[in-house]
C-alpha cells in the first residue's frame, strides 16, 4: 500500500484535516490556502460542507465533484508531533 493512502479524515472548524494515512502516519493538512487560492475548493469555505470530509477512494472527498489527491495532501501536510 502507498504511503500517501488516506485511511481516515478529521475535519476541524479551523479548516485543518486530520488525516490517517497508511502504515498509521498521522499528518495535518492547513487548507486554508487552498481554500481561498484555488476556485475549484470556494464552496468548502463553507464550514458546513468542509465538515463533511470524508476519506474515501484512498483520499479525502467532500462531494462527486470536490476531492483532493492523496499525494497533495500527504506531501503538504505536516507530522503530528506526539504528546
Amino acid at each position: 500500500m502507498f504511503k500517501w493512502v488516506v485511511l481516515d479524515v478529521e475535519p476541524k472548524e479551523d479548516f485543518t484535516l486530520l488525516l490517517t494515512f497508511a502504515r498509521g502516519k498521522k499528518r495535518v493538512f492547513d487548507c486554508k490556502k487552498y481554500l481561498f487560492d484555488d476556485d475549484y475548493a470556494k464552496p468548502l469555505q463553507d464550514i458546513n460542507l468542509f465538515m463533511k470530509a470524508k476519506a474515501d477512494h484512498h483520499t479525502v472527498m467532500w462531494t462527486d465533484e470536490i476531492d483532493v489527491s492523496p499525494e497533495y495532501l500527504y506531501e503538504n501536510s505536516v507530522k503530528v508531533k506526539k504528546s
